[in-house]
């Protein structure tokens, strides 16, 4: 009885051990922590060490919102891929009840950046305008730097210039705040170029003697980069070619890796200033890298016009119309395949839930199962006792009955012996016959007892 009592209980302990050493999650966290441990120093190796996460949505709230603002964070807010916006409206339901300030503002501009990438752009501004709005009152200043940077992307796709203006003086100031001189000098220039686009170029020079004396704080390669590359763009803009042609080679000079923009910026002032054979030279060598670039097939074109050699410059007006094609339908093909992504994400992730959800259930069942089958084992012991205790008690009755019953018998028999030998005594003889019928009548209602005490009566009177 006790071995059928301890197995139910040794099954539960061991179906409870074997969930709570689930290989597969302890793998999920352990990938998480080394992430984080990775993201200060190392953020590409970050970013392939979430990626490499077994099906993360199975984690609990709180460490799924931990794997979302890792995500979030690797990319240094400059990444165009992102999660999903239901992934990050579950982070931002955890973070916005145990998150701190700045975990907040962050979680709802990365959820503005979800919006942004599926096309929502009403959504996307909202949720930028809510955690700006959060950011600027809880003094998390560089996170609400980020966000106008992102609202002023969003406002050119709407064409809103001064919105866009407004947007990169403002993250320029709280950058300031922040003491993120880096970001704020990338703001700065940003502005300096929207200045230019509307000819207001002495403002757009103001700004940049600024920011390139911030700049040369810093003592950063990247950052006097982006100061030439701003100067570049300003005097093309303003059609000062010396100048936009010195600063372009500047910028080449001092990024040669990945300087392809700024040659072909360079080559464009070359083929503006008709310093056609330059133009051609360098595009020459760049065609080299890259034969399959709009942009220098386009100049290949405006230089053979230049020298009026239609025919070439035909040739190379089909090439760009090829390559324009070719763009289209690998965007469209990057679209569905980004769609059949999330769409195929949001079916994986269903499945899950379903799946998580029938064992849930299962396990719901066997628990309930298990503790009827516990309840029915101490319910059937505890009725097996009493009823054994039960019958112990009977027969200890009947015992006593069947006792007083032969002592009773015994007596009777020796009245009726002691009848026979004193018939002559009448007084006696009425005497021991009375205690013949009294002791008769004793062991016959002890008789009634013993069978009225007995099973088969009791089964007799229940059946009746």
């Amino acid at each position: 009885m006790k071995q059928l009592l301890y197995l139910p209980l040794f099954l539960l302990f061991c179906l409870l051990a074997a969930r709570c050493t689930d290989e597969t999650a302890t793998r999920r966290l352990a990938m998480l922590d080394a992430a984080e441990r990775l993201l200060p120093t190392d953020a590409d190796s970050t970013s392939l060490l979430l990626a490499g996460i077994p099906h993360p949505e199975e984690l609990g709230n709180r460490d799924f919102a931990r794997y979302c603002m890792l995500c979030g964070r690797s990319t240094n807010y400059t990444h165009a891929d992102t999660l999903s916006v239901h992934q990050w409206k579950r982070a931002q339901k955890w973070i916005g009840k145990h998150g701190s300030p700045e975990e907040r503002a962050q979680v709802g501009l990365f959820l503005g950046r979800a919006y942004a990438e599926d096309g929502e752009w009403d959504l996307a501004m909202q949720m930028y305008t809510e955690a700006l709005h959060y950011a600027k009152e809880y003094k998390v200043y560089n996170v609400a730097g980020y966000i106008c940077t992102y609202m002023a992307d969003l406002y050119h796709f709407k064409d809103m210039y001064n919105e866009i203006r407004e947007k990169y003086a403002e993250a320029s100031s709280l950058f300031s705040k922040a003491g993120n001189l880096k970001s704020q000098v990338y703001a700065m220039k940003n502005l300096a170029v929207e200045y230019a686009f509307i000819d207001s170029f002495l403002y757009a020079k103001k700004i940049m003697k600024k920011a390139d004396s911030i700049a040369s704080t810093l003592r950063l390669q990247i950052m006097d980069y982006n100061i030439a590359n701003a100067y570049a763009n300003i005097y093309d803009l303003q059609k000062r070619y010396d100048l936009a042609e010195k600063y372009y080679k500047k910028a080449i000079s001092l990024d040669a890796l990945h300087g392809m923009n700024d040659s072909i910026g360079l080559a464009d002032i070359y083929v503006a200033s008709g310093k056609i054979d330059l133009a051609k030279e360098l595009i020459d060598k760049m065609i080299l890298r890259d034969s399959l670039n709009y942009l220098l097939n386009e100049l290949y074109v405006e230089i053979y016009k230049s020298k009026k050699d239609y025919k070439k410059a035909l040739h190379f007006n089909e090439i760009c119309f090829n390559i324009s094609d070719s763009i289209t339908i690998k965007q469209n093909k990057a679209k569905v395949f980004e769609i059949e992504k999330k769409y195929n994400h949001l079916k994986i992730q269903e499945e899950n839930g379903r799946l998580k959800n029938a064992q849930q259930r299962f396990l719901i069942y066997f628990i309930i199962t298990l503790a009827i089958l516990i309840i029915s084992s101490i319910v059937f012991y505890f009725y097996r006792k009493h009823t054994k205790m039960q019958l112990h008690w009977q027969e200890e009755k009947l015992y006593s009955l069947d006792k007083e019953r032969s002592e009773i018998a015994a007596q009777l028999s020796e009245a009726r012996h002691s009848l026979e030998t004193i018939q002559e005594d009448r007084g006696e003889n009425i005497r021991l016959q009375q205690k013949i019928l009294s002791l008769s009548k004793k062991y016959k209602e002890l008789q009634k007892q013993r069978l009225e005490g007995s099973a088969i009566y009791k089964k007799l009177s229940s059946l009746l």
